[in-house]
């Protein structure tokens, strides 16, 4: 057991681990900055951005070592098994970068530069399209979720009628959601399309003329801006 350990671990390249490593630095570079610049998850976005490097790289240099030997493949694995994440990953976007990261990782440690960039190009230009055509659809439906409360009685419904009005006067494009009515309040929740800051002022204004006692809220439905 002792003799099976050297004979069967070859030298490891230091030529082709410089190379490895130099495209490690910049591919997981690339990969943690497109994910601080388009991450869905505003909490310690940037903290995971500065994460993934270093993933990558442990990785290229744990599969560049242990890639010539059996013996130590399968100790790496007997290691791996008892590792536990201490923190869950909750968002899904988080889990396929981590994955990408290693995957890039496992490539350049045996060596394969060309599958390694060109299939990192390849997919976070595909992530890259995916939520260009999803911030289109987005825009289409609308920008903000909007919702009107206003007090419920005999003419609440007429009420909620003219409320919306006001709001398709505004904006032009209203997106229907959710209608709700109690006995005190009745409420519409719908998306809605404001150019500019312009458009919700006047809504604002508009709306407050018109139903003193009557509430509405305006929330951001799009992905929170980058910092």
């Amino acid at each position: 057991m002792n003799n099976l350990l050297p004979s069967q671990l070859s030298e490891v390249s230091l030529r082709d681990l410089g190379w490895n490593i130099v495209l490690g630095v910049l591919l997981s570079a690339i990969i943690g900055w497109h994910y601080s610049r388009r991450s869905q998850t505003k909490v310690l976005r940037r903290d995971l951005g500065l994460v993934l490097p270093v993933i990558a790289l442990t990785t290229l240099l744990v599969i560049s070592v242990v890639k010539s030997s059996l013996a130590l493949s399968l100790g790496l694995v007997g290691a791996l098994s008892i590792v536990r994440f201490r923190t869950p990953i909750k968002e899904p976007e988080e889990l396929a970068y981590i994955f990408l990261a290693i995957a890039m990782g496992l490539a350049l440690g045996a060596d394969q530069r060309e599958s390694a960039a060109l299939g990192v190009g390849v997919i976070l230009a595909v992530i890259s399209l995916t939520d260009l055509l999803r911030t289109k659809v987005k825009r289409a439906e609308g920008n903000l979720l909007v919702t009107l409360d206003l007090p419920s009685g005999d003419s609440s419904e007429d009420d909620l009628e003219r409320a919306s009005s006001l709001l398709s006067e505004a904006c032009g494009e209203v997106n229907v959601r959710r209608v709700d009515k109690g006995p005190d309040r009745i409420s519409l929740t719908c998306l809605a399309r404001f150019d500019g800051l312009g458009e919700v002022r006047s809504f604002s204004a508009d709306f407050e003329k018109a139903f003193p006692e009557g509430r509405f809220t305006l929330i951001d439905d799009s992905a929170f801006p980058n910092e």
